[in-house]
């Protein structure tokens, strides 16, 4: 049951004799007996010990093999070096994201010394709070089962998840720190309204703004949902205390609450964006300090981030704008099967618990058996991926809460806590879906998009639809019983899928405190070029002291902690298409690398078969290098190469009549 109030700073009605104010009278709810205190302290450790053993278990599973060679998560590892040797986020090295994470992650290597394992240890802590802020929220919404389940589900789905060879969706070496950093900001923020909700003391209301301003300083994603959850928070809340004495409407007390309200969550933003925009001022000025504080909304808000999801092939198809129509009956398809086996769950659960104790009326098993079949279709589905079963009917369920909310702010309900608790979940869980409402799955960005969704229909299947209800004889424990089966085992299947990723990583790349583990060269190419390429580079250019790779490649540059000139660390179509490929030229013709790399690199899916083919994918810079390097060492294909990447080592180019040969 819900530990929240059934009205939490809803007074009685001034005059319950009025029209609105009404009556009605329920049948009673059985009372369960309280169980003994041993037992819930046995509970407690039992669901403590049981996440953190399982936490260690993933956690040796998988020990530093979680990262991409080449992809993602290297940029992450670079822009932390730079910025702890002293250069300027967004001018000397330009992010994608937020600057809160990369302020973190430069702060731990000037604290704890520059390496792969202090922002491992770094995320694995912020993992941790997670989990925590999963816990605290269950346990002010929901019950016991539903936080445990909760956090399994999380351990074991999203936050060690790898269902693919590209290994940079998971909480540990994300492909971006805003995604998880941000992600524990909005849990912070629903964590706090939850509990303002509970006691209406305006200290939560400032802890929801620094949650807030967490997500402000991260990630689009998580800004978005914190934004609207927020805001919708605020609206109920504002009708809510106009209405509080009914049947007069005081528009006035309202204005004076929200006034209030807003003045305690400016105070809690302010907490953690003032610093940030302080820091960037000591460093570049004000105007500086103002775009890199403001970068999030500032990058939401421009041209150049709509042109590049519109001109990306890739873009289209996260975001599901390359089918949407087809998308959506897909969505619609997988989401139906979904509801129809939850209902059917609800129903035969209803129906036993309703008759005599230990029996049921024939007409329950027919429902028992519908369910096993709808269980079976989406367990099979389960186990291929995670996502269309919980889009549309998340965005549904979130949307129904939120009419309720309404209205139980409007009539002056027993029930408004509760309902405006839900929606204050459901709302944020329906948002972070986002961009993948027409593409949704875990595969790549569903690690940080999808546990919200998933947690919020998990508490309304073990938390709401399992209630005592008038009439029962006891507690509804078959529905959380198969339900928890049921993601248990899906759960299961998708962990399994992720271990044996892991256990076919056992190839050492790197040194030292950089030092992880990639696929086999046989079976995955990007770890035996990363250590090819650092060879090749001190063995034949041990002077230069900068390097670029193209189209992709910064992980060389920091394991051999070598800078490159270029502010961008990516040059693939769609990182050419946010920096301007004239851009790009220009940089280059200002500060030329003294070694570069350059890549036979199939990028099919960004629209384009090969670095510099045509104007998106770099043709005049591809053109450029060509006429002002040689090659002097070509690094693979190796004999198995299963991606055929053909990495060429290049130096300025004295004249063409001295260009030397290409050594093999």
């Amino acid at each position: 049951m819900s530990k929240l109030p059934s009205s939490a700073s809803q007074p009685a009605r001034a005059n319950p004799s009025t029209p609105q104010a009404k009556t009605v009278t329920e049948a009673p709810i059985p009372t369960l007996r309280p169980a003994p205190r041993w037992v819930g302290i046995a509970l407690a450790v039992t669901e403590g010990g049981s996440v953190a053993g399982l936490f260690i278990f993933l956690l040796a599973r998988s020990w530093l093999r979680w990262s991409d060679p080449l992809i993602d998560f290297p940029r992450t590892l670079y822009a932390a070096w730079r910025l702890n040797e002293g250069d300027l986020l967004y001018k000397d090295v330009v992010s994608w994201y937020g600057p809160l994470a990369h302020l973190m992650e430069a702060a731990a290597f000037k604290v704890f010394g520059v390496g792969l394992n202090t922002i491992v240890m770094l995320n694995l802590a912020v993992t941790v709070g997670v989990l925590l802020l999963l816990r605290a929220i269950f346990g002010t919404l929901g019950n016991r089962l539903a936080g445990w389940l909760g956090m399994v589900v999380f351990l074991c789905v999203f936050a060690f998840g790898n269902y693919g060879p590209i290994s940079n969706y998971n909480f540990i070496t994300p492909y971006a720190s805003q995604a998880t950093y941000g992600f524990a900001g909005l849990l912070l923020m629903l964590w706090a309204l939850l509990h303002h909700i509970k006691s209406g003391r305006p200290i939560w209301l400032a802890i929801a703004g620094l949650g807030m301003a967490i997500t402000y300083l991260d990630k689009p994603e998580e800004l978005l949902a914190a934004a609207g959850t927020l805001g919708v928070y605020l609206l109920v809340r504002v009708i809510q205390s106009a209405r509080i004495e009914a049947p007069h409407t005081q528009w006035a007390v309202a204005r004076r609450w929200l006034a209030r309200a807003l003045a305690w969550l400016a105070g809690g933003f302010f907490c953690a964006w003032l610093p940030v925009f302080l820091f960037f001022a000591a460093k570049g000025g004000l105007a500086y300090a103002s775009y890199a504080a403001n970068y999030v909304p500032g990058t939401m808000l421009s041209s150049s981030f709509r042109s590049t999801i519109e001109g990306s092939p890739l873009m289209k198809v996260i975001f599901g704008f390359d089918q949407p129509w087809l998308n959506f009956r897909f969505e619609l398809w997988q989401g139906g099967w979904f509801v129809l086996t939850c209902g059917l769950m609800a129903i035969a659960a209803h129906a036993w618990t309703r008759t005599k104790r230990h029996s049921a009326g024939w007409w329950a098993w027919p429902i028992i058996v519908l369910l096993a079949a709808g269980a079976a279709a989406w367990l099979a589905r389960l186990s291929d991926d995670l996502g269309p079963e919980f889009a549309l009917p998340v965005c549904f369920a979130a949307g129904a809460y939120a009419i309720r909310s309404l209205r139980t702010a409007w009539h002056g309900s027993a029930d408004f806590s509760r309902s405006l608790a839900l929606t204050v979940f459901g709302i944020a869980a329906a948002l972070m879906l986002g961009r993948m409402i027409l593409s949704a799955r875990i595969l790549h960005f569903g690690f940080f998009q999808m546990p919200l969704a998933v947690l919020f229909w998990v508490h309304l299947i073990l938390a709401e639809a399992s209630r005592p209800t008038p009439g029962a004889m006891r507690r509804n424990w078959l529905l959380p019983v198969a339900f928890s089966a049921l993601m248990l085992l899906g759960s299961g299947t998708l962990l399994r899928t992720s271990l044996s990723y892991y256990a076919l990583k056992n190839y050492p790349v790197g040194t030292g405190r950089d030092r992880f583990y990639s696929f086999q060269p046989g079976d995955y190419t990007a770890g035996e070029y990363l250590n090819t390429m650092i060879a090749a580079f001190r063995q034949n250019t041990p002077n230069a002291r900068t390097l670029a790779a193209f189209p992709e490649g910064i992980a060389v540059n920091y394991h051999l902690r070598i800078r490159n000139p270029l502010a961008e660390m990516d040059f693939q179509p769609v990182a050419l298409g946010f920096a301007g490929p004239d851009h790009v030229l220009d940089e280059l013709k200002a500060h030329p690398p003294d070694a570069i790399f350059l890549f036979n690199l199939d990028l099919s899916e960004y629209g384009a078969k090969y670095f510099g083919v045509d104007d998106a994918s770099g043709r005049d810079i591809a053109l450029w290098l060509g006429s002002h390097y040689t090659p002097v060492v070509q690094v693979g294909p190796t004999k198995n190469s299963v991606t055929g990447y053909c990495i060429d080592l290049a130096v300025p180019a004295v004249t063409e009549s001295t260009r030397p040969p290409l050594a093999k």
